[in-house]
């Protein structure tokens, strides 16, 4: 692989600012210039198009507690190779531009599509909690929430990503409020709602996010409010579960630099699906079953890709 583009990988397997949404955006970027790269060095249009769907693989599995990526590369390979089939020995550095823009516009477009989803919901909200910085809770927040509504949001330790979303809406004119994690239950009791972001969506529609999100979950059924979690179809795996999906780790310095050997820094957790009311999607409000269905339809677009092998029957979704 061509330097600048391995150099590229390791700041998406590195990056600790970005979300799910936007790493994937980076993926696809990456994608076309590796057809650019393709086309400048591969003798043949099947070697180059064998070193795309290699790349794809690699962001599958660059961030493993992350679907995202992985769906669009994927979505990326699939179109790419119909086109270059109905039009053999056609340019691949145009098509993996155009196709990278495509995706792209695509996937800023679903912001819009979760917000316009969530307006019902949130109609009547006095104060809303969530956690961490996710961009499509953002968009959520500033498009469909009641413009008097308090916004309350973990500040997300070890990185205090939560201050960076704190810092955003204000800036857009919400009156948004900082709050330990360690106060999320004390906030939960006051607030209408908890939204929740999702880095994935598990098969079994279970939800993988920052850490804090599971007992803000459990605050949540605990005085009655509803827990959305906001994530397009895209964040659906269709081959991970709750119970075997790889939850990424940081580094023990981050919580105590004094003393990193001591610390114990998971970066995601599991919130199971009996404890999420509801998915907010770029299709609207879908229930668990149509999540689970997504999930069949995911792995089911793997599968038929070529670059997923199952390995065996495993149990129904």
């Amino acid at each position: 692989m061509e330097p600048s583009i391995e150099r590229a990988i390791e700041k998406i397997a590195s990056d600790k600012t970005h979300g799910a949404a936007q790493l994937a955006g980076m993926g696809l970027d990456l994608m076309a210039r590796a057809c650019a790269t393709a086309t400048a060095t591969a003798g043949a249009a099947d070697e180059a198009l064998a070193g795309i769907a290699r790349l794809a693989r690699r962001l599958d599995g660059l961030r493993p507690s992350m679907a995202a990526p992985g769906n669009w590369a994927l979505i990326f390979l699939a179109e790419l190779r119909e086109r270059l089939k109905s039009a053999p020995g056609g340019n691949m550095e145009a098509a993996g531009r155009e196709l990278t823009e495509a995706l792209k516009a695509r996937l800023s477009s679903h912001a819009g599509r979760m917000a316009d989803a969530a307006r019902p919901m949130l109609a009547g909200a006095g104060a809303i909690l969530t956690l961490s910085d996710s961009s499509s809770v953002e968009e959520v927040i500033k498009t469909a929430a009641p413009a008097a509504c308090t916004i309350f949001a973990a500040e997300s330790r070890p990185l205090l990503e939560g201050r960076r979303l704190i810092e955003h809406l204000r800036e857009s004119g919400r009156d948004a409020r900082c709050v330990t994690d360690a106060g999320v239950g004390l906030i939960m009791r006051e607030a209408d709602v908890l939204l929740l972001g999702a880095d994935t969506i598990c098969r079994d529609a279970a939800i993988v996010n920052k850490t804090g999100s599971l007992p803000a979950a459990l605050a949540a059924r605990r005085f009655g409010k509803p827990c959305a979690a906001v994530a397009d179809t895209f964040k659906i795996s269709g081959r991970v579960s709750s119970g075997d999906v790889v939850l990424e780790r940081g580094p023990g310095g981050e919580v105590w630099p004094e003393a990193p050997e001591i610390c114990e820094n998971t970066v995601f957790e599991t919130v199971p699906a009996d404890l999420i009311t509801c998915f907010i999607t770029e299709k609207g409000i879908l229930a668990h079953h149509l999540i689970r269905g997504e999930a069949k339809r995911w792995r089911r677009i793997w599968e038929s890709s070529g670059e997923f092998d199952s390995g065996g029957a495993e149990e129904s979704l």
